[in-house]
């Protein structure tokens, strides 16, 4: 039988300011990855009787409901007197968080406040949980019927932390999901309509089975989910077969399956050459190298950066010929290539990698619009550039599409490097 999951998040900021809640997406990894089913997302303003609402809708119909944020210690952190009012139960001061809150702030020589012992109140006979990276502890609630309730912080760190060392070991033993087969196929470099085109006999007999499939688009990336909660061992082997197939049809642009990242693809390919790398980043600001450096022990692979933004930068650090600036432009080709070899060289590399573009809203050219980047990649013996466009998609998620696009770049020229694409 299918474990079903509610999750709602809680925050008027998460309505108004535009801010991204990635606590949720993370959420949905993790307990599709155990087999759950997701039914409901909603997202709901800090007021008691929205919360108290959504809680109690959900418990009606979800075995599972996850709620976060509100658990601070200011008058809008409103989620612990929802959940007791949705329950029927009171709030009980527990002197146990009480000191685990003030533990916190004596370890780091800080001052703790009045407000802060609202957080020392839970549910009557709600579960803790331990939160080393804050204030806020969650809680777990379980009903007569085994419908559990998850309350966890809203800070994205806190709440990855305390699912991964409480919530999840427990859900693993007390909620075991039904036998499963789930692969994720990672993709860099199309869509997902260009995806779907290649693979829609494979998953149009997935359907036929009774294989669920899903499309989670991201800048830049593209993950497919083949899913299928069924025992049956004939099942589960068509469904080894159809992964197998959409492995094929995927080609150079799937990446890897399952957790399997980009940067970690890249630093295992620059590992097993005994390689190293230098980017010089312009329209992407330094995102390459975060997202490069996001990976643990990357400091083997990784030489360092620099942000060349002005061409006096591009110029005089990296060696950009003046020339080439003034007779192509910033944005062109010829920059990106010549950022490369530049970077590779001050940084004594076996790689160089760059970008340069438009990001909007204003600039561009009638040959280069916003939209545009060039992506440069040098060896000793080699210069290349790729140009992609993706116009009117804002500044911010171009630079994360450009970012990942060049890194892919190189993912593809480690593994084949007269198989790449270039202008």
């Amino acid at each position: 039988m299918t474990i079903s999951v509610e999750i709602i998040a809680t925050g008027s900021e998460l309505l108004h300011d535009g801010l991204r809640n990635t606590t949720t997406p993370f959420l949905i990894s993790q307990l599709t990855e155990l087999g759950y089913e997701i039914k409901k997302i909603s997202t709901v303003d800090d007021r008691i009787e929205e919360i108290k609402g959504a809680v109690q809708e959900a418990l009606r119909r979800a075995d599972l409901t996850f709620v976060t944020g509100g658990l601070g210690p200011t008058p809008d952190d409103l989620t612990r007197e929802a959940v007791a009012e949705a329950l029927s139960i009171p709030l009980e001061f527990r002197s146990d968080l009480w000191e685990e809150i003030q533990q916190y702030f004596t370890e780091r020589h800080a001052t703790i406040t009045s407000v802060n012992i609202k957080q020392a109140y839970l549910p009557c006979g709600a579960h803790a949980l331990h939160n080393p990276l804050g204030t806020a502890p969650g809680f777990l609630i379980l009903n007569d019927d085994d419908r559990l309730l998850v309350v966890l912080p809203g800070p994205p760190g806190e709440a990855r932390e305390m699912f991964s060392h409480e919530v999840r070991p427990f859900l693993e033993k007390h909620y075991p999901a039904p036998v499963s087969c789930r692969c994720a196929f990672n993709i860099c470099g199309c869509g997902e309509t260009v995806v779907y085109d290649r693979i829609q006999n494979v998953i149009k007999e997935a359907q036929a089975a009774g294989i669920k499939y899903s499309f989670i688009p991201g800048p830049g990336e593209l993950k497919l989910i083949l899913n299928v909660n069924d025992p049956n061992v004939e099942k589960k082997e068509l469904f080894r077969e159809l992964s197998q197939q959409i492995k094929e049809l995927s080609g150079s642009d799937l990446y890897g399956v399952n957790e399997e990242s980009l940067t970690g693809k890249v630093g295992e390919l620059l590992t097993e050459k005994g390689a190293t790398i230098g980017v010089a980043e312009s329209c992407t600001g330094g995102l390459v190298t975060s997202y490069l450096t996001d990976v643990p022990g990357s400091s083997h692979y990784i030489s360092g950066g620099i942000i060349a933004y002005s061409c006096e930068i591009k110029e005089s650090i990296l060696g950009v010929n003046s020339k080439t600036l003034g007779e192509y432009g910033a944005v062109s080709a010829q920059t990106a290539k010549e950022m490369a070899s530049g970077v590779r060289r001050l940084m004594n590399a076996a790689y160089g990698l760059a970008t340069t573009g438009f990001a909007g809203p204003d600039g561009g050219t009638k040959e280069n619009p916003v939209g545009t980047v060039y992506l440069g990649l040098a060896t000793a013996e080699k210069e290349l550039a790729q140009r992609v466009y993706f116009p009117g998609i804002g500044r911010t998620t171009l630079k994360k599409i450009a970012a990942k696009r060049a890194i892919d770049l190189l993912r593809r020229y480690l593994i084949d490097p007269d198989g790449v694409d270039q202008c």
